[in-house]
């Protein structure tokens, strides 16, 4: 078992760290640590680009379990993970006195995290991570975005602790950018500029979506926290997988410990949406991200967000996006 402690905000004392615990070669100050067999594969790779921000380019697997520890420092720091990974046996994740644990999935989610709490993850051996991880100080946050780290809706986000884990799910535009990240070519001498905007492009996209969620994380609503998280817990059931349809609203009633009547209400008062008309806009929305990607044609588009009939899919997406799905095809002859 690997345990790691990077108490610091310096990514290249990370991949020394990383580098000594594995037993495998590191240049001091390297952009690049490359990871080979038995300790694993893959590579960590860093990008200076601002002062007081740094990016950390991670597409690794490995071979034992990692536990990373950041413990709680008076200097406060930010660390903004864009993860997409496979989780086949279980993973933990511990904020301060809270713990979340996630096994056979496909966590591809953005999320915020400080050293204001004490954070500790656990990774089983040759779990598979892409991510994209910026870490930035008060001062960047001041700045570059105006913000302070006593911003009212910033704290009342990281209070979530593991709740904020599953809020902001990688859409194509996130992954977009960040394999933008990946395949910028070295000997581009525009590619610092390049960089700079692709990490600012996701900064900004996490940040304004986070804000976008004001009436959620100021708590504009008559709701008490533990009715906010069961609420949150409701919500992605309804977006884990949009392939099988979700539970009857009695069902969901019983799964979090609320009456029918409180759970419709809270969720409406919430999200602004019944429970099955979120429902239906956000698969809906999944089937405009499948067909603007290219990845599946209208039947498979359909089918993968749980439509069995491609006439209803048709006129449900036509509804919403004013326009029919099979568009996509004719735009791409």
């Amino acid at each position: 078992m690997i345990v790691l402690n990077p108490n610091y905000n310096n990514y290249k004392m990370l991949l020394q760290e990383i580098a000594t615990a594995l037993n495998i070669p590191y240049q001091p100050g390297a952009d690049f640590l490359i990871i080979s067999p038995p300790a694993g594969n893959g590579i960590y790779k860093t990008i200076p680009l601002f002062d007081e921000l740094q990016v950390l380019l991670v597409d690794v697997a490995i071979s034992q379990p990692v536990i990373i520890k950041r413990e709680r420092t008076d200097t406060p720091y930010f660390l903004l993970h864009f993860d997409d990974v496979y989780i086949s046996e279980t993973a933990t994740l511990k904020v301060d006195d809270e713990m979340l644990q996630k096994s056979n999935t496909h966590h591809a989610f953005a999320r915020l995290t400080s050293n204001i709490f004490n954070n500790v993850e656990e990774g089983p051996a040759n779990l598979h991570l892409k991510a994209v991880k910026i870490l930035f100080n008060e001062k960047w946050l001041k700045k570059y975005l105006g913000l302070s780290a006593d911003d009212d809706v910033l704290q009342k986000y990281l209070a979530l602790k593991t709740e904020s884990f599953d809020i902001e799910p990688l859409d194509e535009e996130y992954l977009k950018l960040m394999q933008e990240l990946w395949d910028a070519k070295k000997e581009d001498p525009l590619q610092n500029i390049f960089l700079q905007n692709r990490v600012t492009l996701l900064i900004e996209r996490f940040f304004t979506r986070l804000y976008s969620k004001i009436n959620l994380l100021e708590g504009k609503f008559d709701l008490s926290p533990e009715v906010i998280k069961r609420l949150l817990k409701v919500e992605r059931l309804l977006v884990d997988d949009f392939s099988k349809m979700p539970p009857a609203i009695d069902e969901l009633s019983k799964l979090f410990s609320m009456s029918s009547t409180k759970l419709k209400k809270s969720f409406k008062s919430m999200y602004g949406d019944s429970i099955y008309a979120y429902y239906q806009k956000q698969r809906l929305k999944k089937a405009n991200e499948l067909l603007v990607s290219g990845e599946l044609n209208v039947k498979q588009t359909a089918e993968a967000v749980g439509f069995n009939n491609i006439s209803n899919f048709t006129l449900a997406y036509k509804k919403q996006y004013k326009k029919e799905p099979a568009a996509f095809l004719t735009n791409r002859q």
